[in-house]
């Protein structure tokens, strides 16, 4: 099977090089200890938790960081510029000649693929080169699995090669043996996304959100965190059902900016009025916020009096609940948290958060907090000492990284 995926890419590569040169063309750096490989937004912020940890250890080494969409690649820009050592670029056409151009003038003496970045090229030609291969932060969710578990003919093989594997969970470490990757290569390190997020609260200023708000002393914000497309019809019903609350503001931020206005339409059908937080400096008369921006969740979470994550309504997998429970707020989730099974499970099993089945229960627990705000911040605490206990991952992959430099 890898024959003809090799055969196939390698009469793509002649045809896609002279239309996107860049994603062909060999990198400017050369002779770097790592080259490290992320997707995109969310796996260049795990990227730079593990890049930071192994740059604290080792700051003289040269590293190259590739990423597969420009946005990822902003991303990265972004939270590394103050390091030094470290390229970042797209990430090369997954083409036997385009690859094995890359690995010749780089010649990393490891090569790391961050979650689930597995291209069968760059593997193969990475063996050939004698180059060990690491996957750090490793992550299957079911779907993927199912997807990797069809392909395993190309994949299996190549995955055997793998030198390690460091994963974030033990389901994690079930899906990658079955793949292929021999047992003593699998180890459960946690996921280093979440050390990146601790230390964003230290660069937390609230105050200008706060001013822009208009968020008076004695008012609370509920806040509905990365909701999804199909989660509308749940948002309005939790908000008409607490509209008589008072003192009570409602923040609703979905995962995808362009999804706000089919929020505002629910909202309307309930006869609810909800502002658009988009170049609008004046809020303080909002009752019901809708944010149609990249950017502010983990602010408005701040300021949150407790937390509603989205993606857990419908069957989508569910969104990250460490993110508010870092910050002390207790966390209520749906009953779909397949792509978080560990986090949900260590706030779940401290008390620091609360998941529900239905808009009903959803509104029970939510009164209960805001009716009894001791037991909301006592929540909130358990769930910022779940979280801490999940803190460290990226050192640990760190670590891992530079056993084989």
């Amino acid at each position: 099977m890898y024959r003809l995926y090799r055969l196939s890419t390698r009469l793509l590569e002649k045809i896609l090089s002279r239309k996107y040169p860049e994603r062909f063309s060999p990198p400017e750096e050369e002779g770097v200890e790592v080259w490290m490989h992320a997707a995109s937004v969310g796996e260049s912020r795990v990227a730079a938790a593990i890049l930071e940890e192994t740059l604290r250890l080792r700051p003289e080494l040269r590293i190259l960081l590739t990423l597969q969409t420009r946005s990822g690649l902003e991303q990265a820009r972004e939270i590394l510029n103050p390091l030094s050592g470290i390229g970042i670029r797209l990430a090369p056409w997954d083409g036997p000649g385009t690859v094995r151009a890359w690995l010749r003038k780089l010649s990393p003496r490891v090569l790391v693929l961050i979650e689930t970045e597995l291209w069968p090229n760059l593997l193969f030609e990475a063996f050939r080169h004698g180059t060990p291969v690491l996957i750090l932060n490793g992550r299957l969710s079911s779907r993927s699995f199912s997807r990797y578990r069809r392909l395993r003919p190309l994949f299996g093989p190549l995955l055997g090669r793998i030198s390690m594997a460091g994963v974030i969970s033990e389901e994690d470490r079930e899906r990658f043996l079955a793949l292929g990757i021999p047992p003593e290569c699998v180890r459960v390190l946690g996921n280093a996304k979440h050390d990146l997020s601790f230390r964003r609260v230290e660069d937390l200023d609230p105050v200008p959100l706060v001013r822009r708000l208009g968020l008076r002393p004695g008012e609370r914000l509920l806040v509905f965190g990365s909701m999804r497309r199909g989660e509308e019809e749940v948002v309005s019903r939790i908000i008409s059902g607490l509209a008589s609350v008072p003192d009570l503001r409602f923040a609703v931020v979905p995962r995808h900016p362009e999804r706000a206005p089919e929020f505002g339409k629910h909202l309307t059908a309930r006869g609810l009025t909800a502002s658009f937080f988009r170049n609008n400096h004046h809020l303080s008369g909002a009752r019901i916020i809708v944010v149609d921006e990249i950017g502010p969740l983990f602010t408005f979470y701040a300021l949150a009096e407790a937390a509603v994550v989205g993606g857990s309504f419908r069957p989508l997998g569910g969104q990250n609940p460490l993110e508010p429970a870092i910050l002390g707020k207790p966390v209520l989730f749906g009953p779909h948290m397949e792509n978080f099974p560990l986090e949900s499970q260590a706030l779940l099993s401290e008390g620091g958060a609360r998941q529900v089945n239905t808009v009903e229960e959803a509104l029970s627990v939510l009164s209960d907090w805001l009716h009894h705000p001791d037991k909301a911040r006592a929540q909130g605490w358990k769930a910022f000492q779940a979280a801490r206990k999940l803190q460290g991952a990226s050192r640990r992959y760190a670590e891992l990284l530079l056993r084989f430099l």
